[in-house]
């Protein structure tokens, strides 16, 4: 996929699914490349596709591929990002009252090509570069899809935000609480929480998980 197919259709994606509208609060994001998130061999996450509860109760391994696009913004060595999980449909996609959800929040992530030589100054040459995330400082620990039986499907967003320079996750503002993210009001969550730490949202993926009623 060229970058210019590969920014039309995440943004499409984002759109149609409604998480610039209700996650990013930004219609005009693009993305710096695609996060990828691997709960197993048979469990990735795919912009929209839909895993079992069962299978994502683990945290997930998480990678980074740059977009080769020339305009695209250059990663350095020193930069450092923090990646969320949410959920914007709690306990319902139309009932907000405990929207947004918080389900994981790890600060201080780099993004290393380890193919490069230890000079390198940056690691965004036009080609792809994907290096897994790892090493980060935890805020909030992973936890796990649970969607409320009857409640429908529910849309699990990752969001990779870069860090202003020279600043580490514990300088950010504290999460008080998993639920609207601590904030107490409904429909609020980790755009609020990144506009006051100055994050900048650089790529996204999600997908859905639902908890059926048994069969009698």
């Amino acid at each position: 996929m060229n970058a210019y197919s590969f920014t039309q259709a995440t943004s499409e994606a984002l759109s149609q699914h409604d998480i610039l509208k209700d996650v990013l609060h930004d219609p005009q994001f693009k993305a710096w490349g695609v996060l990828a998130a691997e709960y197993s061999k048979d469990a990735p996450v795919a912009m929209g596709n839909t895993l079992s509860v069962e299978k994502t109760q683990l945290k997930p391994v998480i990678q980074f591929t740059l977009n080769p696009e020339e305009k695209s913004p250059k990663v350095h060595d020193k930069d450092l990002f923090t990646l969320v999980v949410t959920d914007p449909d709690a306990p319902s996609r139309t009932d907000k009252k405990w929207s947004e959800y918080c389900h994981y929040v790890e600060a201080d992530l780099k993004v290393l090509d380890h193919s490069a030589t230890s000079s390198a100054s940056h690691v965004s040459e036009p080609q792809f570069v994907s290096a897994e995330l790892k090493n980060g400082t935890v805020l909030q620990q992973y936890q796990g899809p649970a969607p409320p039986k009857g409640t429908g499907k529910h849309r699990y967003v990752f969001v990779l935000y870069k860090q202003p320079d020279g600043v580490t996750g514990k300088q950010f503002t504290t999460i008080k609480d998993r639920p609207n993210w601590g904030f107490g009001e409904p429909a609020t969550g980790v755009h609020r929480w990144a506009t006051e730490n100055k994050l900048e949202p650089v790529s996204v993926n999600f997908f859905y998980a639902e908890t059926k009623w048994l069969n009698r």
